[in-house]
Order: structure tokens, then sequence, then C-alpha cells
């Protein structure tokens, strides 16, 4: 029955790249031979629970992006949007919300730089947003975290009660959407989407996972993913 409730994957893809640096945006750099978009994209366009794909890209990429997945996956067995985003990663999921086919029961919203996820987690995420309405993937942490003022220590945070999140985050259509309506009405800005959800009063519910579902957003990020790969490290 699961199979039967439309799931749009948004994949936000939209970023400058900037920290990494070089001349190629992080999202197409190679890894191990192939894009980390098409790496990242590869369990979404495979798992028979997403129903469509949107990827949010620079306005400039939109071609490139195309014809990467065009190389990569058998497109006519999804259908699959590439749109330009928006200044901020808020503003790209807003605008790729609205492109939601009508049908959307569920929306997995991913970091397009995330390539270690499996379409078994898809399966578990997916299960859990049918009953709970909101779920993120999340790691216990293993280092004490500190709050700061200045230059000194002033408080030490309670690790048992911290967790550090990661994507796909799933939600409801109708809850996610209008959570983001909310936010804006509100001017309430934030990277995460989870923290929309919970400033519309949502209860979020998370699902314990490994810590290596990383996002490469610097060198040491790409040469972790490369070990991670030649390792052959289940995540």
């Amino acid at each position: 029955m699961d199979s039967l409730i439309s799931s749009t994957a948004i994949i936000t893809g939209a970023g400058s790249g900037s920290r990494m640096g070089g001349d190629i945006k992080k999202q197409y750099r190679n890894l191990d031979g192939i894009p980390i978009l098409i790496r990242t994209l590869g369990p979404f366009f495979n798992s028979p629970l997403i129903s469509n794909i949107i990827v949010t890209a620079p306005e400039e990429d939109i071609e490139y992006c195309e014809s990467l997945i065009q190389q990569y996956f058998d497109t006519a067995s999804k259908p699959y949007l590439v749109m330009t985003g928006g200044l901020e990663r808020q503003d790209s999921v807003f605008g790729a919300l609205q492109q939601c086919p009508e049908d959307t029961a569920l929306v997995f919203i991913h970091d397009a730089v995330r390539p270690f996820i499996s379409i078994e987690l898809i399966e578990v995420l997916h299960k859990i947003a049918l009953k709970e309405k909101a779920v993120v993937p999340a790691a216990r942490l293993k280092n004490t975290i500190k709050q700061v003022s200045g230059d000194y220590l002033e408080h030490t945070l309670v690790r048992d009660r911290l967790v550090q999140v990661f994507t796909p985050q799933v939600f409801d259509f109708k809850l996610i959407r209008d959570s983001y309506i909310k936010a804006y009405n509100d001017g309430y800005i934030s990277t995460d989407d989870a923290a929309l959800a919970e400033h519309f009063g949502i209860k979020v519910r998370y699902h314990l996972t490994g810590d290596l579902n990383i996002k490469i957003t610097d060198e040491w990020d790409l040469t972790l993913a490369h070990l991670i790969i030649d390792k052959h490290i289940i995540i």
C-alpha cells in the first residue's frame, strides 16, 4: 500500500560550493569517477517509494545538470524536474514545494552533496513519516559540546540530550508547505527544514543512523568520502 502513496524528493543543489573552491562546484565534483550529485540521486531514482524528483540548481547550471541526469539514469522511468534555486536554501526548497505534484503525500528534502544514503534508509524514513508526519535521520554526538561567550567557555551542554541531524528529512507535504508559509510570514529563517516544522509547532521524530551520512563541503569531507568508498564502509 505504501508504494501507492506519492512521494516527491527535493534535492537541494543550488549552492555555489564556494567553501570548497576550485573551478567545479562541489555537487559536480567526481567521487570515485561519478559526480557527487549523481551518487546522491541514485537511491531516489532507484527507490520504488519515490514518485517524483525535483532538483534545484544554479540558474547557469540547469542544462548541464539535466544532461548529467540523462547520462546516468533512465529518465523515462521516473518524472523529474531541474529548476533554478533561490538565493538561500530556504528559498530553493519553498520554490520546489510549489512544483510538487498535487497528489504528493510525503516530501523527502535532501542535500545534493550527501551521497551516502541508501534505499533502505529511504524505506525506513518513509514508514516512520507515514505515522509521525515528520522524521529526520540523526546520530549521537561523540564529543562534548560547549556554549561559548566571546573567547571563553560559558556552559557545557548535556550530551545525552543532543543529536546531530542529517538529511533526507521527510514530512507530510501539507505540513511542511504550511510550515514554510508560516516561516516566511514570521520572518523566520533557517537552513534546517525540521526547524521550520518545529517553529510551526510540530513534533519531529528522529531516527538514529550512523554518523557517516556526511555533507561534502570541503576537501577534508571529500577525502573522507573517498575513504568511505575505498574501505567499503557501510553507512
